[in-house]
């Protein structure tokens, strides 16, 4: 027995050198990779450098977390990764290169690569009116595009030069929204549903019931579809120079170009190969004879300059603290631009609400399709405290700010919107599944021991009665009515005309700020200047994000830390588009984890919502 103990502690000792010397040398490791991302080169841009932006990012409203996964797979399998950038940190990068006399213009090449609640179409349209704003330095912007999606598309058609490669093809098929029904296989497989809702365009439990849209809330989505569209066809318009209505006709019969067509219909300017465009910029700009190339800066590397210094950055000074809410709102913490817990926002607000000596006002960034009513409550309390504490809150709402999205909303002193924001939704839902069919069916079943009647009102493995479901249906029209009297007394409306702009129905933000539901028009530095202004800031202030920029430094001290989360082992992608299509209900299960199963969401919303990436596959 004796030898036997020995013989464990002797492994116990060599195990924990083991693991000691193992996270020495990885955190040494670690740290020479991370070098290179902490320290960008210092070395003065050249004159007459073109800035290349390659659109293949995820362009995201938070700023995107560095995950020591990331950083784990590119300097020991050395895998590109592709970038994720959010809009704050591209538009001050772009204003910057605007004056930035040593860059002669931009180059922009690639396609986007939206992931989660990424590429949204209004953070897209603010992405394209800071290269509109850089064009006014007298700057050129050049583009090389092959076949771009027709977000991409939007950025390319502002380039003063647009050129195509010759083996490329330009696809305009307009905008479509596409939603996976669970209705009939869950009835085939014996799985119920029971739902109580308020509002006749409150679809959201339609994926859960129908094989198909209702007729109320197909009109809803193709008036928005149209809508967009038609935004989408005048932007473009106007930067190509030719007229709208013509340009919709003829893409109502062709959608579908090659690179001579696109020339001739105005699309693109010419077509070259990419050496051609390498020359052409070589005339432009200035010849990097060791490269046989442009002279040229990367975007990323450029924007990593800019960046501050943590170390260096003003503890004391006055602060605008910008609030990101991305993704659907769920009940819990986590934060992973997918799914955005309440109490991990309420804590956030909390914290700057505490600390009033510094942080001045708040501005909120919604990007949300709505989703639990206790998360969207546990953020709603937080921000009705952080104005009683005296900081004025300003609502920036993104691609989609609606149901859940809006309800915070109405906490705020100021709703801005963008034109293109999809926002409204004003409605509750309830959805109780039971698998007592489906178990059955396999001989499965369930018996229970209870106090009361209802003591097992959560178990997914009974119906509920008529009772239970007329006591759970007067808790939802009481949150309805909760609901619409937030939104009266925020926008000093009467209960009978928010009951008219109700009833589950989305509005885009130019509708929505004509029926009196946001204050202005506006992007996110618009909502900032508007909080500094009601906290008399003037211009001398900065500007803190929660979540906040995460380093590669910070990811790597991870590794001395364990994580409560586990590993996150990232997105699964399909090839197959069957499972593809499967798997777009994953993210509507994952967000319904209400405790009450009471939600405030707009399911059939896609972060993209009608650029569908749609791909020609050889």
């Amino acid at each position: 027995m004796k030898a036997f103990f020995k013989d464990v502690l002797r492994r116990m000792a060599v195990l924990l050198v083991s693991a000691t010397l193992f996270a020495v040398l990885s955190l040494i490791v670690f740290s020479f990779f991370a070098g290179s991302f902490l320290s960008p080169p210092n070395e003065r841009i050249k004159k007459n450098s073109f800035l290349v932006l390659d659109l293949t990012m995820n362009l995201t409203d938070r700023p995107v977390d560095v995950s020591l996964e990331d950083l784990t797979r590119q300097a020991l399998v050395d895998e590109e990764m592709i970038p994720g950038y959010h809009l704050r940190e591209v538009v001050d990068t772009l204003r910057k290169a605007s004056v930035e006399k040593s860059i002669k213009g931009i180059f922009i090449t690639g396609g986007f690569a939206p992931s989660g609640y990424g590429c949204g179409y209004e953070t897209i349209l603010e992405f394209v009116r800071a290269l509109e704003n850089f064009k006014q330095s007298g700057k050129k912007i050049i583009g090389y595009l092959h076949s771009p999606r027709q977000l991409d598309y939007l950025v390319y058609s502002i380039c003063d030069e647009l050129i195509m490669d010759p083996a490329g093809t330009m696809l305009l098929p307009g905008l479509a929204s596409e939603q996976l029904f669970l209705g009939d296989a869950l009835a085939k497989y014996g799985v119920g549903i029971q739902v109580v809702r308020t509002g006749r365009y409150k679809g959201a439990v339609e994926p859960f019931t129908n094989n198909q849209f209702s007729e109320d809330n197909r009109a809803q989505v193709q008036s928005l579809l149209d809508s967009r569209w038609e935004h989408y066809l005048r932007k473009i318009a106007t930067a190509r120079s030719m007229s709208w209505e013509d340009l919709n006709g003829t893409l109502s019969e062709r959608f579908l170009w090659k690179p001579e067509a696109a020339v001739a219909q105005g699309l693109v300017d010419r077509i070259d190969d990419f050496g051609g465009v390498i020359d052409r910029l070589i005339e432009l700009g200035a010849a990097e004879k060791d490269e046989n190339t442009f002279v040229q800066v990367e975007f990323g590397e450029y924007l990593e300059r800019l960046r501050p210094n943590p170390l260096e950055e003003d503890e004391d000074g006055q602060k605008i603290a910008v609030v990101y809410v991305e993704g659907a709102i769920v009940d819990g913490t986590v934060d992973d631009g997918q799914n955005v817990g309440g109490d991990k926002i309420a804590r956030r607000i909390r914290k700057i609400r505490k600390e009033t000596e510094s942080y001045k006002a708040i501005v909120l960034r919604v990007n949300s399709p709505g989703g639990s009513v206790s998360g969207s409550e546990a953020v709603l309390f937080e921000l009705i405290r952080a104005r009683e504490a005296g900081l004025p809150v300003v609502v920036s709402m993104g691609p989609v700010a609606a149901s859940g999205g809006y309800w915070i909303a109405t906490a705020s002193d100021k709703i801005i919107a963008g034109p293109q924001t999809i926002t409204g939704s004003i409605g509750v839902f309830g959805i109780l599944p039971n698998l007592k069919s489906l178990g059955s069916s396999y001989g499965l079943n369930w018996d229970r021991v209870k106090t009361n009647e209802s003591s097992d009102i959560f178990s997914i493995a009974r119906p509920k009665t008529d009772q239970e479901i007329s006591i759970i249906q007067e808790y939802v029209n009481q949150t309805y009515e909760r609901f619409l009297s937030l939104v009266g007394e925020s926008r000093k409306l009467s209960l009978a005309d928010v009951g008219n702009l109700a009833e589950g129905r989305v509005w885009t933000g130019k509708e929505a700020y004509d029926l009196g539901l946001v204050d202005e028009l506006g992007g996110l530095s618009q909502a900032i200047t508007v909080a500094a202004e009601l906290a008399d800031l003037g211009k001398d202030f900065e500007i803190e994000e929660f979540p906040k920029v995460r380093t590669p430094a910070e990811a790597i001290a991870e590794l001395l830390e364990v994580r409560q989360d586990g590993i996150s082992l990232g997105g699964t992608s399909f090839d197959n588009p069957l499972l593809q299509k499967l798997s777009d209900a994953e993210p509507i299960l994952n967000s319904l984890n209400d405790p009450l199963g009471v939600y405030g969401i707009l399911p059939w919303y896609r972060a993209q919502l009608g650029f569908n990436s749609w791909k020609i596959k050889l």
